[in-house]
C-alpha cells in the first residue's frame, strides 16, 4: 500500500513542510518540555482511539480504493449527453453510491487513514528528537539523552501502528467489505437484467399493438361497407386492447426495474440516465464448466458449510452433532450448486433454440421488406410480419440475457455469494 503523506500539517506547529526519509522534515523551535508535552499528547491519543480503531477495523475489513467523481463507472451517450449504466461498473457504482456500503467503505478508509496519520505524527517527531539528540550530543549530553530516549519510543509504536495497519489491510480483513461488494453487485446484475429483458420486450409488444391498431382499423373499414361483421369488429377491438395492456404492462414493470436499480445504486429513482445493455453470454466459458472442481470451490466458499465446520463441539456428542451438521450443509450446497448448473444447461438450450429461430425469422423480415417495397403488401401485413420480427429477436434477446444470468448465479455460488438470492 503507498500512502502520500506529503503537504500535511505538523501536529505541533500547524507549518507544512515537505518529507524528508520517507516522512517529515523536522519544523523548528521547540525546547524539551515541549517536545515531551507533545509526545504525552499524542500517546494519549493514540491510546484513547487505538481500542475503538481495532475494533472497527475488525468488524469492516480492509482499505477498498474507491473513486467518487460524478463519472465514475458511467459513460456519456455521445449523441444524447445522457449518463449510460454500463454492466461491466456496476461494482464500482455501487462502492461509490449505495449509501450503506460507501459509509461502510469510508468508515473503514477513514480508521485506516487516521492509524497513517498517527504513524506519520510519530515519525516526524521522532526523526526530529534524533535530529536533536544528535545537534546537542557535544553539549548538553542530558538532554541529547532524554531527546534519543523518546524517540526510540516513537519509533517503536510507530513500528506497532505500521504493523496495525498492514493487519487492517490484510486480505482477510478486506473479506467482509468484498463479500457485501459481491451480493450488492449480484443484485444489481439480476435487477439490470431484467431491466434489460422487459424492455426488449416491451418495444415488441408495442410493434405488436400498432399492427392490431391497424388491423381494427381495416376491420372497420370493411364493416362500414359490409364485408365484415360486427364480431369480428369485437374481436379486433378486443385484440387491440389486449396487445395495448400487454405492452403498457411491461413498460410499467422497465420503469419500476430501472427505478430499483437506479435506488440500489444511490441515484434518485427518477434520474435521466440509460440502462445499457447487458453483454451476450461467454458461450466458450459456459462450455467450460467443470462442476466436480467448482463444487470444492463452493464448498470452501459457502458460509453455512464453514460455519458448520468450525462448530466448536466438546465431547463425543458433541462431535457427532457436529459432522451431521456438516454433511448436511455439504449437501444443500452440493444441491444448490447442481440445481445452478442444471438451469444454465437449461437456459443454453433455450438461447439456441431461439437463436436458430431468430436466425429463421430474418430471412423471413428480409422477404418482408422485398415484398413491401414492391408494393405487394397492405400496411396492416407488413406491421404484423414486422411486429413477428420483433418477437423473435425479443425472445432471442431475453434468452441470451437469462443464459448470462444463469452463469452469473453459478458463478456466485461457486463464489460463495449465494446469500444474495434469498
Amino acid at each position: 500500500m503507498k500512502w502520500n503523506v506529503s503537504g500535511r500539517k505538523c501536529l505541533r506547529h500547524g507549518g507544512t513542510e515537505g518529507p524528508v526519509r520517507g516522512g517529515w522534515k523536522p519544523c523548528s523551535g521547540a525546547a524539551a518540555a515541549t517536545v515531551t508535552a507533545a509526545l504525552m499528547v499524542l500517546l494519549c491519543f493514540a491510546l484513547s482511539i487505538g481500542g475503538a480503531n481495532t475494533a472497527l477495523g475488525a468488524e469492516t475489513g480492509a482499505e477498498i480504493e474507491v473513486e467518487t467523481g460524478a463519472e465514475t463507472g458511467a459513460e456519456t451517450g455521445a449523441k444524447t449527453g445522457t449518463r449510460v449504466i454500463q454492466y461491466q461498473d456496476l461494482r464500482e457504482l455501487l462502492k461509490a453510491g449505495n449509501p450503506g456500503l460507501k459509509e461502510k467503505i469510508d468508515d473503514y478508509n477513514n480508521n485506516v487513514q487516521t492509524y497513517q496519520d498517527m504513524r506519520d505524527a510519530f515519525k516526524w517527531e521522532q526523526w526530529d528528537m534524533e535530529s536533536k539528540a544528535e545537534d546537542m550530543k557535544d553539549s548538553d549530553a542530558a538532554a541529547s539523552s532524554l531527546y534519543a530516549s523518546n524517540a526510540a519510543m516513537l519509533k517503536s509504536s510507530a513500528r506497532n501502528m505500521y504493523k496495525q495497519i498492514d493487519k487492517m489491510t490484510g486480505e482477510k480483513n478486506t473479506r467482509s467489505l468484498e463479500k457485501e461488494a459481491d451480493s450488492l453487485t449480484m443484485a444489481a446484475q439480476a435487477l439490470m437484467n431484467s431491466y434489460n429483458q422487459m424492455a426488449v420486450n416491451a418495444r415488441a409488444k408495442a410493434k405488436s399493438a400498432e399492427a392490431a391498431l391497424a388491423s381494427c382499423e381495416a376491420v372497420k373499414a370493411r364493416y362500414s361497407i359490409g364485408s365484415a361483421t360486427l364480431a369480428a369488429v369485437q374481436a379486433a377491438e378486443q385484440r387491440l386492447t389486449n396487445a395495448r395492456n400487454a405492452a403498457a404492462s411491461m413498460e410499467e414493470q422497465a420503469a419500476q426495474l430501472k427505478a430499483d436499480l437506479l435506488l440500489l445504486l444511490g441515484m434518485e429513482p427518477g434520474a435521466q440516465v440509460e440502462i445499457g445493455a447487458v453483454p451476450a453470454p461467454d458461450l466458450a466459458a459456459v462450455a467450460a464448466i467443470d462442476v466436480e472442481a467448482d463444487r470444492n470451490k463452493a464448498l470452501g466458499n459457502n458460509s453455512s458449510v464453514l460455519s458448520a465446520r468450525h462448530a466448536k463441539a466438546v465431547g463425543t456428542a458433541a462431535q457427532n452433532r457436529r459432522e451431521k451438521q456438516v454433511n448436511q450443509a455439504e449437501g444443500e450446497a452440493e444441491a444448490d450448486l447442481n440445481s445452478l448448473y442444471q438451469t444454465v444447461v437449461e437456459k443454453r438450450t433455450a438461447y439456441e433454440g431461439a437463436a436458430a429461430s431468430w436466425e429463421s425469422a430474418q430471412m423471413i423480415y428480409n422477404s418482408l421488406q422485398n415484398k413491401q417495397s414492391a408494393g405487394m403488401l397492405t400496411n396492416t401485413e407488413y406491421l404484423e410480419g414486422e411486429a413477428s420480427y420483433l418477437e423473435k429477436q425479443a425472445a432471442w434477446e431475453s434468452a441470451s440475457m437469462a443464459l448470462r444470468q444463469a452463469y452469473e448465479n453459478y458463478r456466485w455460488e461457486v463464489m460463495g455469494v449465494s446469500e444474495a438470492r434469498q
